[in-house]
């Protein structure tokens, strides 16, 4: 393998401050966040804040998302492991820009973090949480290898009532 960090579409990379902008906007667009955990308006420091220390650590990587079109920062995307030792660590994906929603590029994405955790971290097993109307989404999880595990009732509150989540995951030797 060339590049670990590498797609077809996309080039993971450390995020650094010039994310900033693009991430304080992505942060704060209704239609980006609609299916992720944030809720409230973040400000610029907050966006920075976050940036700088949550990019890496023991139980944590976390990464900016680039276009090989043109370069373009276009999202971000991470592993979190509680215990490591279990081989085991939950993903999180958004795509910020979206004129490349629908593209290719949060398949490739996911597919990129996912090798990256089973070839470099030595996982075996990542999983997610995806809201059950996000079709779009577990569509793409499930055509890189993603199974459905189960379905969690009422797990999560937002835009003013509870939702369910699903509970997906995949295996090293699943990668599609």
């Amino acid at each position: 393998m060339d590049n670990p960090l590498q797609g077809s579409l996309v080039r993971l990379r450390a995020r650094e401050p010039e994310i900033v902008p693009f991430a304080h906007e992505w942060s704060n667009d209704p239609e980006v966040i609609r299916w992720l955990g944030a809720r409230y308006p973040r400000s610029r420091a907050m966006t920075a804040t976050q940036i700088a220390e949550s990019t890496f650590g023991p139980q944590l990587c976390v990464f900016g998302i680039d276009s090989l079109v043109d370069g373009a920062p276009i999202g971000w995307t991470g592993l979190h492991g509680e215990a490591l030792e279990n081989r085991s660590a939950s993903l999180g994906i958004a795509l910020g820009d979206k004129r490349r929603w629908q593209g290719g590029y949060g398949a490739d994405a996911m597919r990129v973090v996912c090798r990256f955790g089973f070839e470099m971290m030595n996982l075996n097993r990542i999983h997610l949480e995806v809201f059950p109307e996000n079709e779009s989404a577990i569509r793409c999880y499930q055509r890189v290898g993603f199974t459905t595990e189960a379905r969690t009732r009422d797990a999560i509150f937002k835009h003013g009532a509870f939702h369910d989540l699903i509970q997906m995951s995949v295996l090293a030797g699943e990668l599609r």
